[in-house]
């Protein structure tokens, strides 16, 4: 046995001395922070995992080469939250029974029990491509390796389709690191480095399912243990305080638009022209899309609202409206409009026919505000504003006098200086007025609180 092992040993240094120089530029090789199971060897040399002839286990491993082995070193108290444990791990989706490699090219490992093994996604020896050292000692950069499943088989979803429509969170492996998700630093995402990955929405070592579908704005169990950014809210209009929370915190819920604002928002530098989207949403605005917390008009006509799951005490995600136009797929991988909406949706002003397809009647009635044949009582429903008229008749789009995110200084997401548009607008607690730029001023009232 001791023969054969140091065979195996010449067998591979010989075959691949390629292969040796890549562990040594691994987590595993390394000769300062690597592997140290056994201090009778230094950290990163082969015998922290492959022993002498004693070995109880092929290929001289001191253990079963399962993910027992590889939960020796990989544990939260080892690594103080920086690497996926075995308590997150154990309930991840992607070491159920079912789950075995089905890419288009070999795993580091191909044992019959394959499934559910770590080695199903990493190389305990790394690899390298024309780019140097694969990250995290995957067998294959980040974007191929998720999408060699999640790409309809064996995966139902098939995100990489989402993926390569015309507007995308279009994921690389460019700039991203292996620790960003426990790094505070706002700049890992801004200028040349900015970008998108799956592990920046996504942990593989804790995601899995739903058990029933959870209420806004607590995320997905598919995005649980991924860095976020919390914000705390002053005056209206106000840029909000920020605090980075690294994968690792556990202490309080994760909440879909905080991940969404580690690139949404002023936290990091955005691009030019990029809406600052938690300054937008900022609860303390005169009127916001509901997504940090409930709206403050709850006099809504629940008929206003396409169904009865709905209501003005409603919260809702951002991607209600950003995802894919397939109801099938959820979450913002991609969508064949603009924005990576839901439907379409123009931000221009100009006149044009409203339809049910738009975006905005996924949730607000078409009947209600565009439908010029709907019934009184569902036109109605809009009361004061004559939505109908407006859009159903005029085809003046809602574009035209509502902002989509929030407005600081207006209630009803009243927005002012398009046009066709608002030229002013004045906001009492029992009506209004208006200056549009298609008629004289208006004034109006209402018969419910706000």
């Amino acid at each position: 046995m001791r023969i054969l092992f140091f065979i195996l040993i010449i067998i591979f240094a010989g075959a691949d001395q390629v292969w040796a120089g890549v562990f040594a530029e691994t987590g595993h090789g390394n000769q300062m922070t690597g592997v140290l199971q056994d201090a009778a060897f230094p950290r990163g040399s082969c015998r922290q995992c492959h022993v002498d002839g004693t070995a109880r286990y092929p290929k001289g491993l001191w253990r079963e080469n399962d993910n027992d082995l590889c939960f020796t070193c990989h544990s939260m108290d080892t690594f103080s939250g920086l690497y996926p444990g075995r308590e997150t791990y154990e309930v991840s989706s992607h070491i159920d029974p079912r789950f075995v490699w089905p890419g288009p090219f070999p795993p580091a490992h191909r044992e019959l029990d394959m499934a559910g093994k770590c080695i199903n996604c990493h190389d305990p020896h790394g690899k390298k491509d024309r780019f140097g050292v694969i990250p995290s000692m995957m067998i294959a950069r980040e974007d191929i390796l998720c999408l060699s499943c999640h790409d309809g088989d064996p995966s139902v979803k098939d995100i990489s389709r989402e993926i390569r429509k015309p507007y995308s969170h279009r994921v690389g492996s460019d700039g991203h690191t292996a620790f960003e998700g426990n790094n505070p630093d706002r700049y890992s995402y801004v200028g040349g480095n900015r970008h998108v990955a799956c592990s920046d929405c996504h942990n593989a070592h804790a995601v899995s399912g739903d058990f029933m579908r959870p209420v806004a704005p607590e995320a997905s169990q598919r995005n649980l243990r991924v860095s976020r950014i919390r914000v705390q809210n002053s005056g209206p209009g106000v840029i909000p305080r920020y605090e980075y929370l690294p994968a690792s915190d556990t202490s309080t819920p994760v909440l879909e638009y905080e991940i969404c604002y580690k690139c949404h928002s002023s936290w990091t530098q955005q691009p030019p022209g990029q809406q600052d989207i938690a300054k937008l949403l900022n609860t303390n605005n005169a009127s916001f899309h509901p997504v940090e917390g409930q709206g403050k008009n709850f006099g809504i006509d629940p008929n206003s609202f396409v169904d009865s799951t709905m209501n003005s005490f409603s919260t809702i995600y951002c991607s209600d409206c950003h995802g894919s136009e397939d109801p099938d797929n959820r979450g913002p991988h991609g969508s064949q409009f603009s924005n990576i909406l839901k439907g379409p949706y123009e931000t221009q002003s100009n006149s044009r026919p409203s339809t049910r397809e738009d975006l905005c009647f996924i949730c607000h009635s078409f009947e209600t505000y565009a439908d010029s044949f709907s019934a009184l009582f569902q036109q109605e429903a809009s009361r004061f504003n004559k939505h109908v008229s407006h859009v159903g008749q005029q085809n003046i789009p809602c574009f035209a006098c509502h902002a989509s995110h929030g407005s600081p200084q207006f209630g009803a997401l009243i927005v002012t200086g398009r046009n066709p548009g608002l030229r002013s607008f004045s906001m009492t607690t029992n009506g209004g007025s208006c200056m549009p730029t298609c008629h004289d001023s208006r004034s109006y009232t209402v018969t419910y609180p706000r």
